[in-house]
Protein backbone atom coordinates (compact mmCIF):
# COMPACT_ATOMS: atom_id res chain seq x y z
CA UNK A 1 0.00 0.00 0.00
CA UNK A 2 1.47 3.37 -1.35
CA UNK A 3 1.29 6.60 1.57
CA UNK A 4 1.22 9.86 0.56
CA UNK A 5 4.85 12.04 0.98
CA UNK A 6 4.38 13.81 3.94
CA UNK A 7 6.97 16.54 2.85
CA UNK A 8 6.40 20.18 2.63
CA UNK A 9 6.90 22.16 -0.89
CA UNK A 10 9.32 23.76 0.60
CA UNK A 11 11.42 20.81 1.28
CA UNK A 12 11.17 19.81 -2.79
CA UNK A 13 13.09 21.91 -5.04
CA UNK A 14 10.79 23.45 -7.62
CA UNK A 15 13.67 23.99 -10.31
CA UNK A 16 12.70 27.85 -10.47
CA UNK A 17 15.72 29.54 -8.88
CA UNK A 18 13.30 32.88 -7.17
CA UNK A 19 10.73 30.04 -5.31
CA UNK A 20 13.77 27.80 -4.15
CA UNK A 21 15.62 30.56 -2.81
CA UNK A 22 12.19 31.26 -0.50
CA UNK A 23 12.18 27.63 0.03
CA UNK A 24 15.45 27.34 1.79
CA UNK A 25 14.36 30.72 3.98
CA UNK A 26 11.40 28.89 5.03
CA UNK A 27 13.51 25.92 6.08
CA UNK A 28 15.29 28.20 8.27
CA UNK A 29 12.39 29.89 9.57
CA UNK A 30 9.21 28.48 9.44
CA UNK A 31 7.08 29.88 11.73
CA UNK A 32 7.49 33.16 9.22
CA UNK A 33 4.16 33.81 7.44
CA UNK A 34 5.54 36.69 5.82
CA UNK A 35 8.28 33.92 3.99
CA UNK A 36 5.28 31.88 2.94
CA UNK A 37 2.98 34.81 1.51
CA UNK A 38 6.18 36.05 -0.70
CA UNK A 39 6.09 32.52 -2.02
CA UNK A 40 2.67 32.00 -2.70
CA UNK A 41 3.09 35.74 -4.76
CA UNK A 42 5.48 34.13 -6.84
CA UNK A 43 3.67 31.10 -7.32
CA UNK A 44 0.88 33.17 -8.12
CA UNK A 45 2.75 35.72 -10.14
CA UNK A 46 3.94 32.42 -12.31
CA UNK A 47 0.23 30.90 -12.44
CA UNK A 48 0.67 27.94 -10.32
CA UNK A 49 -2.26 28.80 -8.31
CA UNK A 50 -2.81 25.79 -6.30
CA UNK A 51 0.62 26.38 -5.11
CA UNK A 52 -0.54 29.35 -4.51
CA UNK A 53 -3.02 28.44 -2.30
CA UNK A 54 -1.62 26.09 -0.21
CA UNK A 55 1.27 28.56 0.98
CA UNK A 56 -1.10 31.73 1.59
CA UNK A 57 -3.30 29.38 3.63
CA UNK A 58 -0.32 28.15 5.33
CA UNK A 59 0.53 31.92 6.18
CA UNK A 60 -2.89 32.59 7.56
CA UNK A 61 -2.46 29.72 9.73
CA UNK A 62 0.25 31.62 11.30
CA UNK A 63 -1.17 34.84 11.27
CA UNK A 64 -4.88 35.08 10.39
CA UNK A 65 -4.38 39.34 11.11
CA UNK A 66 -2.91 40.09 7.71
CA UNK A 67 -5.32 41.50 5.21
CA UNK A 68 -2.72 40.93 2.44
CA UNK A 69 -3.14 37.45 2.92
CA UNK A 70 -6.35 36.66 2.11
CA UNK A 71 -6.22 39.68 -0.84
CA UNK A 72 -4.03 37.38 -2.55
CA UNK A 73 -5.89 34.25 -1.67
CA UNK A 74 -9.06 35.80 -3.15
CA UNK A 75 -7.20 36.39 -6.51
CA UNK A 76 -5.85 33.11 -6.48
CA UNK A 77 -8.52 31.28 -5.87
CA UNK A 78 -10.43 33.90 -8.40
CA UNK A 79 -7.89 32.80 -11.53
CA UNK A 80 -8.46 28.95 -10.28
CA UNK A 81 -11.85 29.19 -11.08
CA UNK A 82 -13.21 29.27 -7.86
CA UNK A 83 -15.28 32.25 -7.42
CA UNK A 84 -17.41 31.09 -4.22
CA UNK A 85 -13.90 30.74 -2.76
CA UNK A 86 -12.55 33.69 -3.79
CA UNK A 87 -15.60 35.75 -2.37
CA UNK A 88 -15.45 33.95 0.99
CA UNK A 89 -11.36 34.58 1.80
CA UNK A 90 -12.68 38.62 1.72
CA UNK A 91 -15.68 37.69 3.91
CA UNK A 92 -13.07 36.37 5.74
CA UNK A 93 -11.36 39.50 6.20
CA UNK A 94 -14.24 41.62 6.29
CA UNK A 95 -15.34 39.71 9.44
CA UNK A 96 -12.06 40.89 11.37
CA UNK A 97 -12.09 44.42 9.74
CA UNK A 98 -15.60 44.98 8.84
CA UNK A 99 -14.76 48.70 7.79
CA UNK A 100 -11.85 48.82 5.85
CA UNK A 101 -12.15 50.09 2.93
CA UNK A 102 -9.38 48.50 0.52
CA UNK A 103 -10.72 44.63 1.45
CA UNK A 104 -14.24 46.36 0.56
CA UNK A 105 -13.32 47.73 -2.41
CA UNK A 106 -11.58 44.67 -3.49
CA UNK A 107 -14.81 42.72 -2.14
CA UNK A 108 -16.73 45.17 -4.42
CA UNK A 109 -14.55 44.91 -7.41
CA UNK A 110 -14.95 40.91 -7.81
CA UNK A 111 -18.74 41.25 -7.09
CA UNK A 112 -18.21 43.30 -10.39
CA UNK A 113 -15.78 40.98 -12.21
CA UNK A 114 -18.76 38.27 -11.40
CA UNK A 115 -21.11 40.53 -12.51
CA UNK A 116 -23.26 40.96 -9.41
CA UNK A 117 -23.62 44.77 -9.80
CA UNK A 118 -26.41 45.28 -7.22
CA UNK A 119 -23.81 43.42 -4.40
CA UNK A 120 -21.07 45.48 -5.72
CA UNK A 121 -23.11 48.73 -5.64
CA UNK A 122 -24.39 47.85 -1.67
CA UNK A 123 -20.73 47.26 -0.82
CA UNK A 124 -19.33 50.36 -2.43
CA UNK A 125 -22.19 52.36 -0.91
CA UNK A 126 -20.20 50.81 2.04
CA UNK A 127 -17.29 52.68 1.31
CA UNK A 128 -18.57 55.95 0.88
CA UNK A 129 -20.32 55.86 3.80
CA UNK A 130 -17.04 55.36 5.92
CA UNK A 131 -15.02 57.93 3.24
CA UNK A 132 -17.19 60.41 1.22
CA UNK A 133 -14.55 61.05 -0.52
CA UNK A 134 -13.13 57.82 -1.93
CA UNK A 135 -12.80 58.66 -5.39
CA UNK A 136 -12.20 54.83 -6.27
CA UNK A 137 -15.21 53.98 -4.78
CA UNK A 138 -16.94 56.78 -7.35
CA UNK A 139 -15.02 55.49 -10.04
CA UNK A 140 -16.31 51.69 -9.30
CA UNK A 141 -19.88 53.00 -9.03
CA UNK A 142 -19.28 54.04 -11.95
CA UNK A 143 -18.46 50.89 -13.98
CA UNK A 144 -21.43 49.21 -12.13
CA UNK A 145 -23.94 51.58 -13.44
CA UNK A 146 -21.97 51.31 -17.11
CA UNK A 147 -22.17 47.96 -17.46
CA UNK A 148 -25.72 47.94 -16.01
CA UNK A 149 -26.96 50.83 -19.16
CA UNK A 150 -27.54 53.25 -16.50
CA UNK A 151 -25.00 56.00 -18.33
CA UNK A 152 -26.35 59.23 -16.60
CA UNK A 153 -25.27 57.81 -13.25
CA UNK A 154 -22.15 56.09 -14.89
CA UNK A 155 -21.40 59.69 -15.88
CA UNK A 156 -21.98 61.42 -12.66
CA UNK A 157 -20.25 59.09 -10.98
CA UNK A 158 -16.97 59.04 -13.29
CA UNK A 159 -16.86 62.91 -13.39
CA UNK A 160 -17.04 62.74 -9.52
CA UNK A 161 -14.23 60.13 -9.26
CA UNK A 162 -12.17 62.59 -10.97
CA UNK A 163 -12.80 65.58 -9.24
CA UNK A 164 -12.05 63.99 -6.16
CA UNK A 165 -8.48 62.59 -7.64
CA UNK A 166 -7.62 64.14 -11.43
CA UNK A 167 -4.66 61.47 -11.96
CA UNK A 168 -7.66 58.55 -12.33
CA UNK A 169 -6.24 57.78 -15.85
CA UNK A 170 -9.21 55.22 -16.57
CA UNK A 171 -11.73 57.34 -15.42
CA UNK A 172 -10.43 60.41 -17.83
CA UNK A 173 -10.59 57.60 -20.70
CA UNK A 174 -14.09 56.09 -20.08
CA UNK A 175 -15.31 59.44 -19.83
CA UNK A 176 -13.83 60.31 -23.38
CA UNK A 177 -15.39 56.73 -24.70
CA UNK A 178 -18.66 57.85 -23.47
CA UNK A 179 -18.61 61.20 -24.52
CA UNK A 180 -17.57 59.66 -27.88
CA UNK A 181 -20.28 57.51 -27.85
CA UNK A 182 -23.11 60.35 -27.72
CA UNK A 183 -21.00 61.85 -30.79
CA UNK A 184 -20.18 65.04 -27.67
CA UNK A 185 -17.09 66.91 -29.39
CA UNK A 186 -16.20 67.34 -25.31
CA UNK A 187 -14.59 63.85 -26.01
CA UNK A 188 -11.39 65.40 -26.89
CA UNK A 189 -10.70 67.16 -23.81
CA UNK A 190 -11.44 63.81 -21.62
CA UNK A 191 -8.80 62.22 -23.50
CA UNK A 192 -6.09 65.22 -22.91
CA UNK A 193 -7.24 65.03 -19.46
CA UNK A 194 -6.52 61.29 -19.37
CA UNK A 195 -3.12 62.07 -20.87
CA UNK A 196 -1.82 64.42 -18.85
CA UNK A 197 -2.87 62.37 -15.72
CA UNK A 198 -0.45 59.79 -16.78
CA UNK A 199 1.88 61.30 -19.63
CA UNK A 200 3.47 57.62 -19.64
CA UNK A 201 0.49 55.89 -20.25
CA UNK A 202 0.56 54.26 -23.76
CA UNK A 203 -3.28 53.40 -23.09
CA UNK A 204 -4.20 57.30 -22.76
CA UNK A 205 -2.27 58.02 -25.74
CA UNK A 206 -3.55 55.51 -28.15
CA UNK A 207 -7.20 56.81 -26.82
CA UNK A 208 -6.71 60.04 -27.91
CA UNK A 209 -5.10 58.86 -31.04
CA UNK A 210 -7.70 56.72 -31.72
CA UNK A 211 -10.32 59.45 -31.53
CA UNK A 212 -8.54 61.86 -33.73
CA UNK A 213 -7.99 58.86 -36.37
CA UNK A 214 -11.91 58.18 -35.70
CA UNK A 215 -12.80 61.88 -36.33
CA UNK A 216 -10.37 63.31 -39.28
CA UNK A 217 -6.86 64.85 -37.36
CA UNK A 218 -5.01 61.55 -39.21
CA UNK A 219 -1.31 63.31 -39.09
CA UNK A 220 -2.09 64.37 -35.45
CA UNK A 221 -2.88 60.22 -34.71
CA UNK A 222 -0.30 59.08 -36.47
CA UNK A 223 2.08 61.76 -34.70
CA UNK A 224 1.01 60.11 -31.74
CA UNK A 225 1.09 56.59 -32.91
CA UNK A 226 5.10 57.21 -33.75
CA UNK A 227 5.74 58.52 -30.02
CA UNK A 228 4.07 55.43 -28.83
CA UNK A 229 6.63 52.93 -30.71
CA UNK A 230 9.57 55.08 -29.84
CA UNK A 231 8.50 54.98 -26.57
CA UNK A 232 6.74 51.51 -26.09
CA UNK A 233 8.40 49.39 -28.90
CA UNK A 234 6.22 46.12 -28.06
CA UNK A 235 2.77 48.50 -27.94
CA UNK A 236 1.19 46.09 -30.98
CA UNK A 237 -1.93 48.25 -31.72
CA UNK A 238 -0.06 51.34 -32.19
CA UNK A 239 1.45 49.60 -35.07
CA UNK A 240 -2.09 48.02 -36.36
CA UNK A 241 -3.45 51.28 -36.08
CA UNK A 242 -0.31 53.44 -37.58
CA UNK A 243 -0.21 50.96 -40.23
CA UNK A 244 -3.98 51.00 -41.45
CA UNK A 245 -3.60 55.25 -41.79
CA UNK A 246 -0.87 54.74 -44.44
CA UNK A 247 -3.01 52.33 -45.95
CA UNK A 248 -5.73 54.76 -46.02
CA UNK A 249 -3.45 57.49 -47.46
CA UNK A 250 -2.10 54.83 -50.26
CA UNK A 251 1.54 54.91 -48.26
CA UNK A 252 1.63 51.10 -49.15
CA UNK A 253 5.09 50.33 -48.24
CA UNK A 254 5.17 52.75 -45.04
CA UNK A 255 1.96 50.46 -44.04
CA UNK A 256 3.97 47.07 -44.56
CA UNK A 257 6.60 48.23 -42.27
CA UNK A 258 4.29 48.79 -39.61
CA UNK A 259 2.27 45.19 -39.94
CA UNK A 260 5.65 43.86 -40.13
CA UNK A 261 6.56 45.01 -37.38
CA UNK A 262 3.61 44.20 -35.69
CA UNK A 263 4.38 40.67 -36.99
CA UNK A 264 7.55 41.01 -34.88
CA UNK A 265 6.49 42.59 -31.64
CA UNK A 266 3.35 40.51 -31.40
CA UNK A 267 3.30 37.21 -33.16
CA UNK A 268 0.49 35.46 -31.46
CA UNK A 269 -2.23 38.12 -32.63
CA UNK A 270 -3.35 37.30 -36.11
CA UNK A 271 -4.36 40.67 -36.93
CA UNK A 272 -0.45 41.91 -38.28
CA UNK A 273 0.01 38.82 -40.54
CA UNK A 274 -3.51 39.45 -41.95
CA UNK A 275 -2.97 43.39 -42.95
CA UNK A 276 0.44 42.48 -43.77
CA UNK A 277 -1.49 39.99 -46.15
CA UNK A 278 -3.58 42.81 -47.76
CA UNK A 279 -0.40 45.17 -48.25
CA UNK A 280 1.10 41.90 -50.01
CA UNK A 281 -1.46 41.43 -51.74
CA UNK A 282 -1.60 44.82 -53.07
CA UNK A 283 1.84 44.29 -54.23
CA UNK A 284 1.18 41.41 -56.11
CA UNK A 285 2.90 39.26 -53.88
CA UNK A 286 0.36 36.26 -53.42
CA UNK A 287 3.14 33.75 -52.59
CA UNK A 288 3.64 36.05 -49.33
CA UNK A 289 0.28 36.75 -49.23
CA UNK A 290 -1.26 33.24 -49.17
CA UNK A 291 1.37 32.66 -46.01
CA UNK A 292 0.09 35.72 -43.94
CA UNK A 293 -3.42 34.43 -44.67
CA UNK A 294 -2.85 31.21 -43.38
CA UNK A 295 -0.87 32.61 -40.44
CA UNK A 296 -3.38 34.75 -39.45
CA UNK A 297 -5.97 31.76 -40.15
CA UNK A 298 -3.81 29.52 -37.75
CA UNK A 299 -4.12 31.98 -34.72
CA UNK A 300 -7.51 32.65 -35.44
CA UNK A 301 -10.19 30.92 -37.85
CA UNK A 302 -13.39 32.33 -36.32
CA UNK A 303 -12.30 35.32 -38.32
CA UNK A 304 -14.60 36.15 -41.67
CA UNK A 305 -12.06 38.50 -43.10
CA UNK A 306 -9.32 35.79 -42.88
CA UNK A 307 -11.54 33.06 -43.76
CA UNK A 308 -12.57 34.91 -46.95
CA UNK A 309 -9.45 36.76 -47.74
CA UNK A 310 -7.64 33.10 -47.80
CA UNK A 311 -10.40 31.71 -49.54
CA UNK A 312 -10.22 34.05 -51.77
CA UNK A 313 -6.67 33.71 -53.09
CA UNK A 314 -6.55 30.50 -52.84
CA UNK A 315 -9.11 30.05 -56.05
CA UNK A 316 -7.68 32.99 -58.27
Amino acid sequence: MGCKSDKTTSEVSSGDPEIDMISSEIEKNPADSKLYFSRGQKYYDKASYENAIIDIKKAISIDSLNPDFYHLLSDSYLDYYNSKEAVNALMQVLAIYPERVPSLLKLAELKFILQDYDSSILTINEVVRIDPQNAEGYFMLGMNFRALGEKERALNSFQTAVEMDSGLTDAWMILGEMYEEKKDPKAIKFYESAVLSNPKSMQALHAKAFYLQNNGDLPQAQEIYRNIIVTDKNYAEAYLNSGLLYMDSDSISRAYEQFDLMTSVAPTNYLGFYYRGIVNEKRGNKDAAKKDYESAYNLNNQDKRVQEALHSLKNQ
